[in-house]
């Protein structure tokens, strides 16, 4: 079986999307499949073709890039052909230009699974109200002419506006799958290496995020001095792993350095971690938090691989990124958009970490990546 993904962005560009999606096209490969990639050439230092991690990445060209977007005349005759060529297209939202290749998929008489990962929340104004519309529209398209659609957990899929709006229209169930995670491994070297970057601390405040608005980013900052404050005697930092120059977030970039004058030694930036080296970041740390703020976190890998590194997790009550904490009860949920609730939180778990670390061995059994990868591989067992 030839199964082509269509997504905006791919390796190396790092997110929670691009990682769940590579280690989903991993699981085929394994399963004896061959998987291609379309996706835009969003870096132009990057090749127009490459093959990694035995997945073929088609990179196409754009005229114009909006936010985070492109617009792409190269896109429709690459999608047609590539949709015709392969046997089941998986299209992965959000993504515009989607539609497109999910339209020529149709055409031509393929399956087509769509993979809900999250939604897009725009900033206010005329312009984004315009954009947030005109993709919803597209997201909604591509949903109506999927064969199945997929989404992380039916917690998320309950409470978006989108899902709930195709199943009423359509009448059919959305499948819920994680994506497989893996126990994270160390590397002592990266471990010594991350260790000499953070300095003196007592307690470590991990945060595994881009630096992009709908992260949360500025209430964890915000939250420091209260943390200071309750952990008296203690010497607190908060690192940060993550891309420092995502896409169309150079405003909110500013935010946080501006934020960060006010607390600069307490404040450590490692940049871009490769996802098997995540694991030396978690066992640097003694609390991971996951600050997001609206539906464009649907679950949260980097929580779930934090758990099975033994490390607690302090995360917005968001659908879906809620369900982790819900299921293990290794971490505290707190109100999105709260500092003193993090930072409440935050003391709680470090005051008693031994009790939720103890808890590691229920989160290996809830997230077993091999009961994600036999779902996602029965999926396509199904549509044979």
């Amino acid at each position: 079986m030839k199964i082509l993904f269509s997504i905006t962005y791919y390796h190396p560009y790092v997110s929670g999307l691009t990682i769940a999606a590579s280690r989903w096209a991993e699981t085929l490969i394994r399963e004896g499949k061959r998987v291609s990639v379309i996706a835009m050439h969003h870096d132009r230092r990057l090749p127009r073709n490459a093959r990694i991690g035995g997945v073929s990445v088609y990179r196409v060209p754009w005229i114009v890039a909006f936010h985070k977007g492109f617009i792409s005349l190269a896109w429709v005759f690459s999608s047609w052909r590539l949709t015709g060529s392969h046997d089941v297209t998986v299209i992965h939202l959000p993504q515009f230009e989607g539609m497109v290749t999910a339209l020529a998929a149709k055409l031509q008489g393929k399956r087509i699974v769509a993979v809900y990962h999250c939604e897009v929340v725009l900033p206010d104004g005329f312009v984004n109200s315009i954009v947030q519309s005109l993709l919803e529209i597209s997201h909604m398209v591509t949903l109506l002419v999927a064969d199945t659609v997929v989404t992380y957990t039916r917690d998320y899929s309950e409470s978006s506006r989108i899902l709930r709006l195709y199943r009423r229209l359509t009448k059919r169930k959305v499948v819920a799958i994680t994506p497989p995670i893996p126990v994270p491994t160390i590397h002592k070297q990266v471990i010594a290496g991350i260790q000499k970057k953070i300095g003196k601390a007592d307690v470590v405040i991990g945060v595994a995020a881009r630096l992009a608005s709908e992260k949360g980013i500025e209430y964890v900052l915000e939250a420091l001095p209260i943390i200071q404050q309750q952990l008296k005697g203690k010497t607190v930092k908060i690192v940060v792993a993550g891309p420092m120059e995502p896409v169309g977030e150079a405003a909110y970039k500013e935010k946080i350095m501006a934020l960060v004058k006010k607390n600069k030694k307490s404040v450590v930036f490692l940049g871009s971690i490769m996802p098997q080296q995540m694991g030396s970041f978690y066992r640097c740390i003694d609390v991971l938090v996951l600050p997001s703020l609206n539906s464009t976190e649907a679950f949260g890998m980097v929580q779930v691989e934090a758990m099975l590194s033994g490390v607690p997790v302090v995360a917005s009550a968001l659908p879906g990124v809620r369900v982790p904490i819900t299921l293990t009860g290794m971490g505290v949920l707190v109100p999105p958009a709260r500092s003193r609730a993090i930072a409440t939180a935050v003391q709680s778990v470090v005051s008693k970490k031994e009790m939720f670390i103890a808890l590691r061995q229920k989160a290996v059994r809830v997230f077993a990546a091999s009961r994600a990868s036999r779902a996602w591989s029965k999926l396509f067992m199904d549509i044979r």
